[in-house]
């Protein structure tokens, strides 16, 4: 599920967010639909990986 959130990121990031503000809310929520913001979650606190298409 994680690679469709990171699709969709890609794919509205230039087009209907202003610049300024589409990176922080797109990594916001993938962190969040990714299950990140759990205490159990191996990636826990980390937005790495979030940015980018086909990253583990």
């Amino acid at each position: 599920m994680s690679q469709f959130f990171q699709s969709m990121a890609t794919l509205l990031q230039g087009q209907f967010l202003p610049a300024t503000t589409a990176p922080q809310l797109m990594l916001e929520r993938l962190y969040y639909a990714d299950g990140r913001h759990h205490p159990g979650h191996p990636r826990h606190g980390s937005f790495e990986g979030l940015s980018r298409l086909g990253g583990p």
